[in-house]
């Protein structure tokens, strides 16, 4: 058998099978198979996850894992002498000059004897001694094959972020249908074919969308696996001598550099709020007649930190009272209290670019000031923004279009109110489950800030 035979089977004997490179503080396991310990608890990443063995799929326990100190060093002598061994054997010679070719030549590339180098051909290149290129260019390829790492890292992180997101939508559509059906229990029976032509409308939407984003962590899981691949291929090529690795060196580095500029990309799931046939009409019938309260002219609302934080944030200018504009709000009570049965009324917000409705204790004094986060409040805000108008809740922050005229739907009994967009027919946001513990009031708040508008 001859000597490069030798050596190629001792290197299969001394290579880990998971990264195809020589073993690197490897382990023995006990059924007897080795690998690098890195690349064996690379395969143990889900907390839930059994640890089998690569090769044979046995159960693989901790105390099981041995750190083999003699395959190490069997490992570092094996590639010196593979590397001392092979290389000057392998050396290809000149087609001019007939002298073995031991320089390369960086501008074309390519490996040139000693006399190539005194040719008009490369005069003035940059050339540099086989091994010394070799070191250069191993050390490209190591960077090349870290930043493909960390890529891989990157596509596996946004592969984690697109399962939340999927979990959280499923879990938000189940709440939004919840809502739909309240809705449509309220409405004659023969509004229950078009409630379920609704559902239908969303469980499709859902499907599709979530078609979508399976598509997409088919292709990020695609995108992880080729990158893997080329990974390997990286490592696999920087394992070889000199003269094998330095083979179309300029058309490798290309190829992985395409690689790097790719982007994962996360799909942002919505769905779609349809309206409902005579929504507004079946509320009116529990229209309650609302009249201000002048007496509460003084009562003041206080925004929340994180709301005018973000306020500040869309404001594209730079106002001077920032701190002082969403500070507080005017607001004004209704006459009327409530302690039973189910009342609606609406607010003209029209001309409105900063407004506040909801329900309050009746405890909440006339004059003073409060904030909205009061376990004493049950209100939304709502802020235009260019052409959307953004709706914040203790609960839930959303952009729609602009409503000119909000409806507020009170079921004391059962302890809900819902906010609707009038004109579109559609709920903007509801708050069940709630407990009133007294006699509740409307209110309404405009901005200090708001010109040539009245609530």
């Amino acid at each position: 058998m001859e000597a490069k035979e030798l050596i190629e089977n001792f290197k299969a004997e001394l290579t880990c099978s998971i990264c195809l490179g020589y073993f690197t503080d490897p382990v023995t396991t006990r059924c007897g198979h080795n690998f690098c310990k890195d690349c064996l608890l690379q395969c143990y990443e889900q907390d839930d996850a059994t640890l089998t063995c690569p090769e044979c799929r046995g159960v693989i326990r901790y105390s099981d894992i041995v750190l083999s100190k003699n395959l190490q060093n069997l490992s570092i002598t094996g590639k010196i002498l593979r590397e001392n061994l092979l290389s000057p054997a392998l050396l290809t010679t000149c087609d001019q000059h007939g002298e073995k070719e031991k320089l390369f030549c960086e501008q074309d590339q390519k490996l040139i004897c000693e006399s190539c180098l005194l040719t008009e051909e490369h005069k003035d290149h940059q050339v540099l001694p086989l091994q010394m290129a070799a070191d250069k260019y191993k050390k490209k390829l190591q960077e090349t094959r870290n930043m493909l790492q960390r890529k891989k890292e990157e596509f596996k992180e946004t592969m984690k972020k697109m399962r939340k997101t999927e979990a959280y939508f499923k879990e938000d559509t189940k709440f939004y249908k919840a809502l739909i059906r309240y809705e449509y229990n309220k409405m004659h029976e023969f509004l229950y074919n078009e409630e379920n032509q609704h559902l239908q409308k969303l469980d499709q939407e859902i499907e599709d969308k979530v078609a979508k984003v399976e598509q997409n962590k088919a292709y990020l899981s695609q995108q992880i696996q080729h990158l893997q691949r080329k990974i390997l291929d990286l490592e696999e090529n920087m394992d070889k001598t000199p003269l094998e690795m330095l083979q179309d060196m300029k058309d490798i580095l290309k190829r992985n550099e395409e690689l790097l500029f790719q982007e994962p990309e996360i799909i942002y799931l919505t769905y779609t709020t349809y309206p409902m046939t005579a929504l507004t009409e079946i509320l009116k019938s529990y229209t309650a007649d609302i009249t201000p309260d002048p007496e509460t002219g003084s009562l003041h609302f206080i925004m929340p930190e994180h709301f005018k934080s973000l306020k500040y944030g869309l404001d594209p200018q730079d106002q001077s009272d920032k701190e002082e504009r969403l500070e507080y709000f005017v607001t004004m009570l209704g006459t009327q209290t409530f302690t039973s049965g189910t009342h609606y009324w609406e607010v003209d917000v029209e001309g409105q670019t900063e407004w506040i409705l909801g329900i309050c204790r009746d405890s909440v004094s006339k004059n003073g000031t409060h904030s909205i986060l009061s376990a004493d409040v049950t209100a939304i805000i709502g802020l235009k923004v260019e052409n959307q108008i953004l709706f914040w809740s203790p609960k839930d922050c959303f952009y729609s279009t602009p409503s000119h005229k909000v409806g507020i739907f009170l079921n004391y009994d059962e302890g809900n109110i819902t906010f609707y967009d009038v004109k579109e027919k559609i709920i903007l946001i509801s708050f069940p489950n709630l407990t009133f513990g007294g006699p509740v009031r409307p209110f309404f708040s405009a901005s200090l800030f708001n010109k040539g508008s009245t609530l």
